[in-house]
């Protein structure tokens, strides 16, 4: 997806970027976004001070995506392994993608899932990784990350979210001048706790995570409360994107990234997403984080949206966005192929918080 070529308002920018964070993030809140946003937003108008007389007042602008765990870091992406995909036959195999769909449907739901117990806790891990484009300069930097996130037995009690920046770096050919801005709301190292996981940076008002679910924040009562037959879940998907069947892969991916949904459900989105229209094989080998899984997508604007699957046991290993066209150097000048975003998806139980698998 392009950033638009003539200048913006900052909140057309903004909405533009909520937007595309509907098939990006983990457990993405979008009033939590957009408070983020607007901090991020103001203090670095406050660092960087008055603009002297006569010099360019126009802002640069910045292809920019929204990744979250619990929380909301703003960055764009790039992948996690290769950083470009060879596209060449993408289109040709619709009936391939849903085959492998089911097959992975077929493979999760005889998941038998452990539940946790009085004390445990559910542990999601999502590494990510992203360039940041420095519209009209030919400037783009990559940050990796890791977000991990305890949610408790009983969701009343105390969770816990971490941020890890493992590395920021200027994008081979694309190099500027200093080290490149991490291009995240939160800092290396950076924690929050909180009962419910109502965390300290949501914007006021937030409904409680304990009882208000969604489809990248569940709770218990709204899993049970999806729809089992695949058609209707695909229609349930559709409306709460709002953008058409290309839309559903989006919802499908803003639930599959939350790492909390039982395989049985799992199962059900794979089966709903097979059903969307376009939906074709863009790589049989692609890898996440070191695993190696088929990945399917849909083409929204320059990009194709995808999941990957593990084809072997149904599991989901993450998500990813592909350059799916040459872009002009005015809108970043990636090549068709370039990973422009990806995340990886790890989900375990284990005994304490802050624990680790």
């Amino acid at each position: 997806m392009s950033e638009p070529t003539k200048p913006e308002t900052l909140d057309r920018v903004l909405d533009a970027a909520l937007s595309r964070a509907g098939d990006e993030p983990v457990q993405f809140d979008v009033a939590a976004g957009r408070n983020a946003l607007a901090v991020a937003l103001k203090a670095r108008a406050e660092v960087a001070g008055p603009i002297a007389a006569g010099t360019e007042t126009r802002p640069r602008r910045r292809t920019r995506w929204l990744a979250a765990a619990a929380a909301v870091a703003v960055l764009t992406g790039g992948g996690l392994a290769a950083s470009t995909v060879d596209l060449t036959g993408v289109g040709s195999n619709p009936v391939s993608a849903a085959e492998e769909l089911t097959k992975a449907a077929d493979l999760a739901s005889r998941v038998v899932e452990r539940p946790l117990a009085p004390g445990q806790f559910r542990y999601v891990r999502t590494r990510s990784e992203g360039i940041t484009v420095e519209l009209g300069s030919g400037q783009a930097s990559t940050t990796d990350l890791v977000q991990e996130q305890w949610i408790p037995a009983d969701r009343r009690d105390e969770w816990l979210f971490r941020n890890k920046i493992n590395s920021v770096k200027w994008l081979d050919g694309h190099e500027g001048d200093g080290r490149p801005d991490a291009g995240t709301s939160f800092k290396d190292g950076q924690e929050f706790r909180a009962k419910c996981g109502n965390y300290s940076y949501f914007a006021e008002g937030q409904p409680d995570r304990c009882t208000a679910g969604s489809l990248h924040s569940p709770t218990p009562e709204f899993i049970a409360s999806l729809p089992k037959d695949p058609k209707e879940l695909y229609a349930r998907l559709e409306a709460e994107n709002g953008t058409g069947d290309s839309g559903v892969l989006a919802s499908a991916r803003a639930a599959l990234q939350s790492g909390v949904y039982p395989a049985d459900v799992r199962a059900n989105i794979f089966r709903a997403v097979a059903l969307v229209p376009g939906l074709v094989v863009t790589d049989k080998k692609a890898n996440l984080d070191g695993k190696e899984g088929v990945a399917l997508g849909v083409k929204q604007g320059d990009d194709f949206s995808e999941i990957i699957i593990d084809p072997a046991n149904g599991d989901f290993i993450g998500g990813r966005s592909t350059v799916a066209e040459d872009l002009p150097e005015d809108e970043g000048g990636l090549e068709k192929g370039t990973v422009r975003d990806s995340y990886a998806v790890t989900s375990a139980v284990v005994n304490s918080l802050g624990g680790r698998p």
